[in-house]
């Protein structure tokens, strides 16, 4: 049978199910969410609206699986090996995200270079630092691991360092019990004025001061200016 009699076919047997509205609602809003996810612009909103297709489309595939009377259908097979190998895989990128972040950005531990900053860290959450080759001062966190550019720890000082080390570990902290969603977004050292980084920022100016962090927020700052 080719893919349009196979299609043929699904569609009598449900035609037939006093569940197919179920099944072509499932089918309406996985298509729905898939085209959403292709607007979207934030990557966290635009991977969680993407998932949620795939998996209406695996429980449409499900109850069509059941309601149906037909056997030996190719096309239901592949896309349901599609939907299941996809989301396995999104949640393993999730799992494994800042695993993935230091073999791309070829991070090496901080500690070699400067050896307090493993026990400072230590202190609030259990989370490993990590530098990488970047002109660009930039600090974020991922996981369960904090990265910091050469550039940002060429331009600090380690009281300014440590404010920004106490701020990206108040998020890996805040995240520890999070969904895997949150944990995956980037939570990275700027102006921004939300509500969690001003919270970030209160711990970190508590831990070390509120004049380390502001100057480096200022530093930081004056580059993107």
């Amino acid at each position: 049978m080719n893919i349009s009699g196979e299609l043929n076919c699904i569609g009598l047997c449900l035609k037939l199910s006093d569940f197919a509205p179920i099944v072509a609602l499932l089918v309406v809003i996985s298509i729905s969410l898939l085209a959403a996810s292709l607007m979207l612009k934030k990557p966290k909103q635009k991977l969680m609206t993407f998932v949620s297709a795939q998996i209406l489309s695996l429980m449409a595939i499900a109850a069509t699986f059941y309601l149906m009377k037909c056997d030996g259908m190719l096309t239901l097979y592949v896309y349901l090996a599609y939907v299941i190998i996809s989301i396995v895989l999104i949640f393993g990128v999730l799992r494994y995200y800042d695993r993935i972040l230091i073999k791309r950005l070829d991070a090496k531990p901080a500690a070699s270079m400067m050896e307090w900053v493993e026990g400072f860290v230590g202190r609030f959450v259990t989370a490993r630092v990590y530098y990488f080759d970047s002109a660009i001062p930039r600090a974020f966190a991922a996981g369960r691991s904090i990265f910091v550019s050469i550039g940002l720890l060429e331009m600090l000082d380690d009281n300014e360092l440590k404010a920004v080390l106490a701020h990206e570990a108040w998020h890996i902290r805040q995240n520890t019990g999070a969904p895997y969603f949150k944990r995956l977004a980037l939570m990275t050292f700027s102006s921004s004025e939300s509500e969690l980084e001003s919270r970030a920022d209160r711990f970190a100016a508590e831990i070390a001061g509120s004049a380390a962090l502001s100057s480096a927020r200022n530093k930081v700052d004056k580059v993107f200016i």
